[in-house]
């Protein structure tokens, strides 16, 4: 979830288009909008408002009645996406992947043995690497050999969300009013397509690699809403999303 800092860097974002002309905007204002929309009209009007809910999109931009929806990042960003885990492992069996894989999921996400967090003792994280090694191994080799399943968890975490909104992401912007880059759907998914991520031991789908929000080790349970909770995070975001804006088009 965006941080109050997050929330005033998109309020200062929407208030620098919200009812201004093209040609009024400021030179970083406009270049996200040649990203989004290509050529512009100097004395078109741009409108731009804040979704509703927690959806994948924070705004709204409006151009020539064309609308595109923007995911705003701030600061390092690398947690790109957080879901129950239980979830994302069903999700991961309705796209084929096997059981075995998602047990190794849930293991490797309690780290107590079980698959559902019942176990009465959980081990530290380089302890649990060395127990399921050859169980990670093989869970990467399943999660990556095929990248359209890769592109379509991409998909959950980065546009679309768990809850299969119908308001769908489709470009990022990383920065503030005065300063940034954009993204979008178009580059990352051929990003994808050439990219891979074999050397990474983690476990991982893409360049997404999968944690427990918390794991306790050696601690009280505070709560078991974000034991539960898996993040999906992108090491290395920030420099990821400079080579991509440079090196594929919109």
């Amino acid at each position: 979830m965006p941080t109050n800092s997050g929330f005033f860097n998109e309020d200062e974002i929407l208030a620098s288009l919200e009812g201004k002309r093209v040609k009024d905007l400021t030179n970083n204002m406009r270049r996200l909008l040649q990203a989004l929309f290509g050529v512009l009209d100097g004395d078109e009007i741009v409108h731009a408002r804040k979704t509703e809910d927690f959806v994948k999109p924070d705004l709204i931009i409006t151009y020539k009645g064309k609308e595109r929806f923007l995911s705003i990042k701030f600061g390092r960003a690398e947690a790109v996406h957080e879901e129950i885990v239980e979830n994302f492992v069903d999700y991961l069996g309705s796209l084929g992947i096997s059981k075995e894989t998602r047990d190794t999921i849930l293991l490797y996400h309690f780290g107590d043995g079980t698959t559902d967090g019942s176990g009465d003792y959980r081990i530290e994280y380089n302890a649990l690497r060395v127990k399921l090694d050859g169980a990670l191994e093989r869970a990467n080799i399943e999660l990556n050999r095929n990248k359209e399943i890769v592109r379509k968890i991409m998909d959950r975490c980065l546009w679309n969300g768990s809850k299969n909104s119908p308001v769908k992401a489709d470009s990022i912007y990383h920065g503030d009013a005065e300063y940034g880059l954009v993204v979008t759907r178009r580059q990352i998914d051929r990003y994808l397509e050439v990219k891979n991520w074999n050397w990474m031991k983690n476990l991982h789908i893409g360049p997404l690699q999968l944690r427990p929000h918390a794991r306790y080790v050696g601690k009280v349970i505070r709560s078991e809403k974000r034991r539960h909770a898996l993040i999906c995070y992108w090491a290395n975001f920030v420099p990821d999303l400079n080579y991509i804006a440079k090196n594929y088009n919109y």
